[in-house]
Formats: structure tokens, sequence, C-alpha cells
């Protein structure tokens, strides 16, 4: 079974695997708490990655975070729109207002908190390494990385950050989204990816379309996942910590958990 980390829950990552709006000006949304004085829409700006925000046999946006963003909007009165944005340019597009909320696996960290208004966590995640299932076996830890050729990872994301935290920047090739780094690991331009391990254990192993991948949990830091929003937005970081509270204990995440990552 492929289990998740959510605060409140007693939900082990593993160590190693080797599987398969607040009150706003301007044009921004009105505040949650009062609908009925402006615009019903949040635009919320999302990659499509697997098992967080994806496109199911149907061609319908589901996922933890599409549906965790639904059932929040709704109890707060508003419809959700959900637009796929660069990654990389997530900060721009949220201080532009072509976005009013950032709700797609995004690591907390220091330097988000500097530029715009962040949820409580909702979310454990961790950056691990994916690789062809045969070559995993060379790498044990953050130090064996420097047997690696060449590491991929998502422009702008936290796979990017602990690369060049940790030395490696002269072998990173940077790429727009998480699921370009594991094409590039199965084509063998990259030897390995460096990627949330929401999405390795939902893309890679037996059954998916990354049979021949597996990843490995070297050590890198945990992390959590939260909601950004512009700092100004103050009534709707209140409402959506409460909600996230709320789903905490009510078995709103659990049912999530069970529907999209077990």
């Amino acid at each position: 079974m492929k289990k998740f980390a959510v605060f409140g829950l007693t939900v082990a990552m593993g160590a190693a695997a080797l599987m398969g709006m607040g009150a706003c000006g301007g044009d921004g949304p009105a505040n949650v708490n009062d609908p009925d004085d402006g615009d019903k829409t949040l635009k919320i700006g999302i990659t499509l990655y697997s098992p967080m925000n994806y496109y199911d046999e149907n061609d319908k946006l589901v996922g933890f975070d599409t549906e965790f963003a639904e059932l929040a909007c709704a109890k707060l009165g508003y419809t959700p729109k959900f637009i796929e944005i660069d990654w990389n340019n997530k900060i721009n597009e949220l201080k532009t207002k072509k976005i009013d909320l950032i709700w797609n696996g995004m690591t907390i960290s220091d330097e988000l908190k500097a530029s715009i208004a962040i949820s409580d966590p909702y979310m454990e995640n961790k950056q691990v390494i994916v690789a062809k299932k045969d070559n995993l076996a060379k790498f044990s830890d953050i130090a064996s990385l420097s047997a690696a050729a060449s590491i991929a990872a998502e422009e702008g994301s936290a796979g990017q950050t602990v690369a060049e935290e940790n030395g490696y920047e002269s072998k990173l090739q940077t790429l727009s989204a998480q699921s370009d780094c594991l094409l590039e690991v199965k084509a063998g331009r990259s030897e390995i990816a460096i990627l949330d391990i929401t999405m390795a254990r939902s893309m890679t192993g037996d059954g998916t379309d990354f049979a021949d991948l597996g990843y490995l949990d070297v050590g890198f830091a945990g992390e959590e996942y939260g909601i950004g929003m512009r700092k100004e937005d103050i009534d709707l970081l209140a409402s959506l910590n409460s909600i996230i509270a709320e789903y905490k204990t009510d078995g709103t995440f659990d049912t999530l958990i069970e529907k999209y990552m077990v």
C-alpha cells in the first residue's frame, strides 16, 4: 500500500523504497466571508502531476489537491478555476493576480514566506531520487549522488533547491515540470531525477507508465506542503487555516488519502 503523511494522521513516509482570500483591493476576490460582495471565482494555479492534480481517463481534473480545493472553495462560497502555470513563475502569477492561490503540492520555505502568505501545513513531503530500477543500487545517500552523471529537477522546485544546496548544481538540468524529469530519466538523458515523494510513489513502478523506474529516499530533509496566496489576503489565510484544521480531524484528509494515495 502507498501511504502518505498528513498532519494529524499517523502515516509514515518510510525510509527508503524501491517502488514502482481575504480582503484585498483591485480586481482580486472579495472577502471570502461575504462572497456576494464580489467575484465568486478563485483562480488556482497548478501544474499537472499525480496524485495532486492530474487528468483521469475521462479527461477530468482530479487529485488530492484538486478535490481538497473544490471542497474548501465550496465551504467558502467560491468556485475554483484551475489554471496551469509555469511553476518557476508562480510568485509573479500570484502577485499580478493571474491566479489567487498556489495550490499544488507547494513546499513551504522561508524564501517563499518572504514573498507570499502561506497556509498552515496540510501534508508532509520530502524529495527522493528516481532512476531506472537497475541503476538505483549505486545510490545510497546524498553523498552518493556525486556518482550520477546528470540530475534532472523541475525549475523552481524543492528538488532543484536540494540539488543546489548539496553541491550538485553543475550536474543539474532544470525542466518545466516534474513529469518532464521522469521522461528524461526514462529516455536516459538524465541518470536521476529529484522530485516529490508524492509524485514518485504515484508515477513509478509496476502498473505505471514508468514501470522501469523506481525511487529511493537518500536522506533529504522532510518538507511540508502549504497553500500560497498574496500577503494582503488575510481573511482568506485565516479561513483556509480553519478548514485545514477541520479536515485534519473530521476524516476529510483520510478520505482523500484513501482515494488518491493508497
